[in-house]
């Protein structure tokens, strides 16, 4: 994926103070959530529920999803190309939009190529209010968007590491299909979504979206039925020249592990703090575990600096293993036996300081026990780094 994991090559400015997050975090109940509102400023919300969406999957969920729609389907990609995945997509939205639904989809220039020239007119052409999110002169700094939000009616989200591009289609059976996880999800965090891409269409647009497109919110529409039982949030972040919620989050996840820390991770380049927070994590008898991709990455100088953690990180007791079919691409945390992260932050100096960024944390045993068999699931199509692979 362009841009990604880039940690030395690009020009991310380092805070002169690091963020180190220090002291105890729950991970369940009213702690977790007390640290997260006071680390993101983002609060937990109850009766939610998930439904997960891995690979090419995800588009079935999106398809059904879009033809559900009544009011609005809103969409901010980082990438959307020309492919079957986007034929998909404006087949699927073009009923809507004739149904007088109203489409709303907000691409970065810099992830989406081709989108400008070759998809653009299409959804315009179908009644689709289409935009780039700061479209890019010669001079264009690398303050991109890289969330990935997909909303209906404002009542069912999707997040995760998806794209609209080919590569997320099919299985994960090869190399032209990229392992991703994602979840579709329902109840009261959707206005916390919604609220992310509306800032970002502001932002491109100047508009604000209709109070409509927020039902919890709405006098009209008081509320949602309840849709489950988790506790979950949505931590939208972008840029700051110190410290960034996406590096926030992604620290307060690590303290918050006192049993199990199992990553998937596509850009796993961790910086000084987080990889002391991982092994100050392994040597207190966390059960620390990453995934990441193998040689099969599509920004092969991540791999390289992605092994150079190995040694450090083996040495205090994590366990490290790489994917073998295809890209890894997938973004998530898995935290003791409730507690889940999934959405579009990367182990790296983008992700924690220029990029503007998205991810769901649900407290909730079955999601988890979820997380737990796809973790395993993909163990089985991974090989596990041993001390001299490490050292080589």
């Amino acid at each position: 994926m362009l841009l990604a994991g880039c940690p030395s090559a690009c020009n991310t400015k380092e805070s002169s103070r690091p963020f180190h997050l220090t002291g105890q975090v729950g991970s369940r109940g009213a702690g977790f959530a007390s640290a997260l509102y006071q680390t993101t400023g983002v609060r937990m919300e109850p009766r939610n529920r998930i439904r997960w969406a891995n690979n090419g999957a995800v588009f079935d969920v999106m398809v059904e999803e879009i033809g559900r729609a009544r009011a609005s389907i809103n969409i901010v990609m980082f990438i959307w190309r020309p492919g079957r995945a986007s034929e998909r997509m404006i087949e699927a939205l073009a009923e809507r939009a004739k149904a007088g639904v109203h489409c709303r989809v907000l691409v970065d220039p810099l992830g989406s190529g081709p989108f400008e020239k070759e998809v653009k007119p299409r959804l315009e052409a179908i009644g689709c209010e289409a935009h780039l999110f700061r479209p890019l002169p010669a001079d264009e700094n690398l303050a991109r968007n890289h969330r990935k939000i997909f909303v209906v009616d404002g009542r069912v989200a999707i997040t995760g590491g998806l794209a609209i591009q080919d590569e997320w289609l099919g299985d994960a059976r090869n190399e032209k299909e990229w392992r991703d996880t994602n979840v579709r999800v329902q109840g009261p965090v959707v206005a916390q979504l919604q609220q992310a891409f509306a800032e970002n269409w502001q932002e491109a647009t100047g508009a604000l979206l209709p109070q409509t497109d927020f039902p919890t919110l709405s006098a009209e529409q008081p509320g949602l039925d309840a849709a489950g039982e988790g506790w979950a949030a949505f931590v939208s972040s972008t840029a700051n020249p110190e410290v960034t919620r996406a590096e926030r989050l992604t620290q307060l996840m690590v303290k918050a592990a006192k049993k199990r820390l199992w990553i998937s991770q596509a850009y796993f380049t961790p910086n000084d703090a987080l990889s002391a927070l991982l092994v100050e994590k392994a040597r207190a008898g966390v059960d620390v575990r990453v995934l990441a991709p193998g040689d099969k990455n599509d920004q092969r100088a991540i791999t390289v600096l992605q092994r150079q953690t190995y040694d450090t990180l083996r040495a205090a007791g994590v366990r490290l293993w790489e994917y073998q079919p295809s890209m890894m691409h997938a973004k998530t945390m898995l935290v003791d036996d409730r507690l889940v992260l999934v959405g579009s932050i990367n182990y790296d100096a983008l992700s924690f300081n220029l990029l503007e960024e998205g991810s769901l944390v649900l407290e909730d045993v079955d999601a988890a026990r979820q997380l737990e068999a796809i973790f395993l699931e993909d163990l089985t199509h991974a090989r596990e780094v041993q001390a001299e692979q490490a050292q080589r």
